[in-house]
């Protein structure tokens, strides 16, 4: 896939400044929106409701 010169221009610099090819590159960005929109989980887990607290409020 290619997209116009100023987000290959982008692109490159993303990956070049994460030691990264381009595709990793274009998988990270996505992965990162898809997540941010809430239309992906993060994997990541979180602190279970029942053990909040104010010692754990960041």
């Amino acid at each position: 896939m290619h997209f116009r010169d100023d987000i290959e221009s982008a692109l490159s610099d993303y990956a070049r400044d994460h030691g990264i090819d381009r595709d990793e590159a274009i998988q990270r960005i996505i992965r990162a929106a898809l997540i941010n929109g809430g239309y992906l989980a993060s994997g990541e887990q979180g602190i279970p409701p029942e053990k909040l607290n104010a010692s754990n409020d960041d």
